[in-house]
C-alpha cells in the first residue's frame, strides 16, 4: 500500500455539490507525535473504521510498544478514544475510512469518504 502525500477529495461527492468529503486524507506530523483517534459518529448501518499509516510505523502505547506499519481501528471494537504514537521520516500520516458489510474489510470506493465538518487537527 502506498503512502499519501496530499489530501484526495471524493470526486463523486464533489460532482453532487459536496466538496468536503475526503477519500484519503494526509496530515503533516512530526516523528514520535501522538495523535488521538476519537469515533464521534457514523452515517451507515455497516461496521465502520479508520485506517492509519506512516512510513515508519505506529504504536498504540496503551496496548504495547509493538510498531505496526499501519493500523485499522473499528468503531465497535476500539476504545472511543485512543492515543497512537506515529513514527515518520517523511512527515505524513495517511488516513481513510474502512467498512465491513459482513463480507470483509472494504475501502476507497466511489461512494466512500470521511465527511469533513470541521478541519481535522492533530
Amino acid at each position: 500500500m502506498e503512502l499519501g502525500v496530499g489530501r484526495i477529495l471524493n470526486q463523486a461527492f464533489a460532482e453532487k455539490g459536496l466538496h468536503n468529503v475526503i477519500k484519503w486524507d494526509v496530515q503533516n506530523i512530526e516523528d514520535g507525535q501522538e495523535i488521538k483517534v476519537e469515533f464521534i459518529s457514523k452515517g451507515s448501518p455497516h461496521r465502520q473504521g479508520v485506517w492509519l499509516r506512516t512510513d515508519n510505523g505506529i504504536v498504540i502505547p496503551s496496548l504495547s510498544n509493538e510498531k505496526y506499519p499501519s493500523i485499522s481501528l473499528w468503531e465497535d471494537s476500539a476504545p472511543k478514544e485512543l492515543i497512537c504514537r506515529c513514527y515518520t521520516s517523511n512527515g505524513y500520516l495517511s488516513i481513510y475510512n474502512i467498512w465491513d458489510r459482513g463480507n470483509g474489510r472494504q475501502s476507497q470506493s466511489y461512494s466512500s469518504g470521511i465527511y469533513l465538518k470541521n478541519e481535522i487537527t492533530f
